[in-house]
C-alpha cells in the first residue's frame, strides 16, 4: 500500500500537466484577453482620485498625514539628538551600550565601524540614515514585543497571527513602497512605515520564542509564590528571556537596515541616496565609499545589540553605564562650546580615487585577464547567452497554462491538492495582472515579465545550492571550517542588499548577469549555515552505529548524516529562494529587467507607470508566495492526508 501512494501522486501530477497541455492546445498558449484583472486602469484611476483628493479628502487629512508627520517629527527629533552629540558623545553612547550587551569586544568593534563612518567621510548622511533605523525599530519593538507576549500566552492569537507574519516576511521591499508612498507621500514616512511592516514579523516570533522557552520550573516557582500573571511576565518571563529579546532586537536591526536603505529611493536624503547616485553613474568609487559607511552602520548596531556576552556584567556594570553616559553628555558639551564638526574633517580620508584605480584595475586584470576563463566578462557572457536567455525564451515560449499546471504537479507531489490550488491561484493572478490591451494583441507583457524574473531566481538558487550546500557540509563536518567560514557569513548577511550590487560592478558589466551574481552572494549563507546546522545536529547513535558496521566517512555521510539533515537542508532551499527573489527584485537597479524594473518605475515615476508599478510590485509578493510554499511543502515531507494520496 505504501509503495503504490507515492505512484498514485505521480499519476495523478502527470494527468494535470497533460490537461494543461491540452486547455493550451484547445484555449491557445497565450492569455487569453478576457482573462484580465482590470487592475491597472483602476489602478491609474486610483492615482488620479488620490492626487485630487489629498489636500481634503478625510482619510488622509485625519489619518495619513497625521501618521506621516508624527513620523517625520520623530525622526527630526532623533536627528537633532544625534548631531547634537556629535562624535564624542556618540562614540561614549555606542561604547557603553555595546559594552553592556555584548561586552568588550562587541565595544571595540562597534566604535572601529563608528569610526570608519566618519573617517570615509560620509558622517552627516549616516546620522539621517541612523535616525530613521532608531524611529523604524523603536515603533517595530513597540508593536512586536507585544504581540509575542501575546502570542506566547495564547496558542489562539499565535494561529490568527501566523499567516498575516508569513505575508509580511514574503513580500519584497519594493512592493511594499510602492503602495505606502501614495498614503504617506515621500522620503521618510512611508520608509519608516514599510520597515515596520517587515520588521514586526520577527520581533514576534522571536519574543514569543524566548517566552515559550522559559523553563517549567521557573514558572511553576513564579506561581507558588502568588505572583499574579503581569508579575509573572515582569520577574521571571521577561529576564530569563533577555538574550532571546535581544537576539530578536538584532533581528529586526539586520531586517530594517535593509529596508531603510532601499528608501532613499524615495528621496531621503541618506547615505543610501549616494550609492543609488553611484549606481546610476556607475561611479564605483562614490558607490563603495557610501556603501562602506552602511556596512559599517550596519557592523556597529549588529555588534551593539547581540546580547552575547559571556558571564553575568560585573558588579560596578551600572557606574560604567551611568559613566559612560554622563561622558557623553560632558563630550557632546565641550564639543558644542568649542565649535566642533560633527566629525573632524582632519580625519576624512577621500577613497573613490583609490577605487576607481582598483575598479579599472579590475576591469583590464579580471575581466578580460584570466587565463582559460577569459575573465568575469567571459563568464557574464556564457551565463547570460547559454543560461539565462534560454531559460527566459523556453518560460516564455511555453503556453502560460502548461507553466501553471506544472507548478501545480509539484504543488501535488509536495503536499497534496490544497498546496497545488494555491500555487495555480498564484500564477493565474499573475496572468491577471497584463493590461494585453495595452501590451499587443495576444501577449500579456506581465506575464513574460514574470518568467524573466522566474528564470533569473532559478539560476541563481542553482548557482547558491551548488556553492552553499558543499561548504554546508564542509562546515557541518569540521569545526576548523566553521571557525573560518562564520566571520565571512557574518559579514554577507550583515549587509543590506542594496549595497551588494556596488562589489558586483566591479566585476561585471550591468544587466542580468550582474544581478544574478548578487543574489548569489546573498543567498549563499542562509544555504551554508542550515546544512551545516543540520549535520551537526544529527543525534550521535547513527553516526557510532553506521561507523560500527564499517561505513566509510563518504557511506555515513550519504547514508545516515544527509538523510536526517534534510530537513534543515531543505529549509535553507527556501531561505535561498527568497532571498534570491528579494535581491533580484533590487538587481533592476543595474540593469537586471524583470518585474523589478516594472516595480521601480511604478515608485519613482508614479504618475506615467503607477497602474504597471502596482501589478509588477502584486506579480512579485504571488511568485514569491508561490515560491515560498512550495519550497516549505519540501521541507515537510510528502503529500499529506489533505492531498488525498494518504488516504
Amino acid at each position: 500500500m505504501t509503495r503504490r501512494r507515492p505512484m498514485v501522486a505521480a499519476g495523478v501530477a502527470a494527468a494535470i500537466v497533460v490537461a494543461a497541455v491540452l486547455a493550451s492546445w484547445w484555449l491557445g498558449s497565450e492569455v487569453p484577453t478576457w482573462w484580465n484583472s482590470h487592475l491597472q486602469p483602476w489602478a491609474r484611476d486610483t492615482f488620479r482620485w488620490i492626487s485630487r483628493n489629498r489636500t481634503h479628502h478625510w482619510l488622509f487629512v485625519d489619518v495619513f498625514t497625521p501618521l506621516a508627520r508624527a513620523m517625520s517629527s520623530m525622526v527630526d527629533a532623533v536627528l537633532w539628538t544625534l548631531r547634537s552629540l556629535r562624535w564624542p558623545g556618540l562614540a561614549a553612547v555606542v561604547g557603553v551600550v555595546a559594552w553592556r550587551t555584548g561586552g568588550w569586544t562587541a565595544a571595540a568593534v562597534s566604535l572601529g565601524s563608528l569610526a570608519v563612518i566618519g573617517v570615509v567621510g560620509y558622517w552627516s548622511l549616516t546620522m539621517i540614515t541612523l535616525a530613521i533605523m532608531i524611529v523604524a525599530i523603536v515603533v517595530a519593538m513597540l508593536i512586536g514585543v507585544p504581540l509575542g507576549i501575546w502570542s506566547a500566552r495564547s496558542p489562539r492569537v499565535s494561529a490568527l497571527l501566523q499567516p498575516v507574519l508569513d505575508t509580511a516576511q514574503v513580500i519584497p521591499a519594493f512592493s511594499y513602497l510602492g503602495l505606502l508612498t501614495l498614503a504617506f507621500g515621500i522620503k521618510s514616512p512611508p520608509v519608516i512605515a514599510a520597515t515596520v511592516i517587515y520588521a514586526v514579523p520577527p520581533a514576534v516570533r522571536i519574543t514569543a520564542l524566548g517566552i515559550r522557552q522559559v523553563p517549567v520550573v521557573l514558572n511553576e516557582v513564579g506561581s507558588s509564590f502568588g505572583a499574579t500573571p503581569r508579575q509573572h511576565l515582569r520577574k521571571v518571563q521577561l529576564p530569563v528571556a533577555r538574550r532571546t529579546l535581544l537576539l530578536g532586537l538584532n533581528q529586526v536591526i539586520m531586517m530594517a537596515f535593509g529596508i531603510v536603505v532601499i528608501g532613499s529611493l524615495l528621496g531621503t536624503g541618506d547615505t543610501g541616496n549616494e550609492v543609488l547616485r553611484g549606481l546610476q553613474k556607475l561611479d564605483v568609487g562614490k558607490a563603495t565609499a557610501a556603501g562602506l559607511a552602511i556596512v559599517a552602520a550596519a557592523v556597529m548596531l549588529d555588534r551593539a545589540t547581540t546580547g552575547q556576552r559571556l558571564g553575568r556584567p560585573p558588579a560596578h556594570g551600572r557606574a560604567i553605564v551611568g559613566g559612560g553616559l554622563v561622558l557623553a553628555v560632558l563630550g557632546a558639551l565641550v564639543a558644542k562650546l568649542g565649535g566642533w564638526a560633527p566629525f573632524p574633517t582632519a580625519w576624512v580620508v577621500d577613497i573613490t580615487g583609490s577605487v576607481k584605480h582598483a575598479s579599472t584595475w579590475v576591469q583590464e586584470h579580471l575581466r578580460n585577464g584570466i587565463p582559460l576563463i577569459g575573465g568575469t566578462e567571459a563568464i557574464s557572457r556564457v551565463l547570460v547567452v547559454d543560461v539565462l536567455e534560454p531559460l527566459r525564451k523556453l518560460l516564455t515560449w511555453l503556453p502560460w497554462l502548461v507553466v501553471v499546471g506544472l507548478f501545480a504537479a509539484a504543488g501535488w507531489l509536495s503536499k497534496g491538492w490544497r498546496l497545488a490550488v494555491v500555487l495555480v491561484g498564484c500564477l493565474a493572478a499573475i496572468a491577471a495582472m497584463g493590461d494585453v490591451a495595452g501590451g499587443g494583441v495576444g501577449r500579456n507583457p506581465m506575464w513574460d515579465l514574470a518568467m524573466d524574473t522566474l528564470s533569473q531566481v532559478v539560476v541563481a538558487v542553482l548557482i547558491s545550492l551548488v556553492i552553499a550546500v558543499p561548504l554546508g557540509i564542509l562546515a557541518g563536518r569540521s569545526r576548523v571550517v566553521h571557525a573560518v567560514l562564520r566571520p565571512v557569513l557574518d559579514l554577507a548577511q550583515v549587509m543590506p542588499q542594496f549595497v551588494y550590487l556596488v562589489p558586483v560592478l566591479f566585476l561585471f558589466n550591468a544587466g542580468r548577469s550582474a544581478g544574478v551574481v548578487a543574489c548569489v552572494v546573498y543567498a549563499v549563507p542562509p544555504g551554508i549555515r542550515l546544512t551545516a546546522l543540520g549535520l551537526r545536529e544529527v543525534p550521535v547513535t547513527p553516526r557510532e552505529a553506521a561507523i560500527s558496521f564499517g561505513a566509510t566517512s563518504g557511506q555515513e555521510l550519504r547514508k545516515v548524516q544527509l538523510p536526517l539533515a534534510m530537513r534543515s537542508v531543505l529549509l535553507g532551499i527556501n531561505q535561498t529562494v527568497l532571498l534570491a527573489l528579494a535581491t533580484v527584485v533590487i538587481a533592476a537597479l543595474i540593469g537586471a529587467g524583470g518585474l523589478g524594473l516594472t516595480s521601480l518605475g511604478g515608485m519613482i515615476k508614479q504618475q506615467q507607470n503607477f497602474g504597471p508599478g502596482l501589478a509588477a510590485g502584486l506579480s512579485i509578493v504571488l511568485l514569491a508566495v508561490a515560491l515560498d510554499r512550495l519550497t516549505q511543502a519540501w521541507g515537510q515531507g510528502g503529500p499529506t492526508s489533505s492531498g488525498g494520496t494518504n488516504t
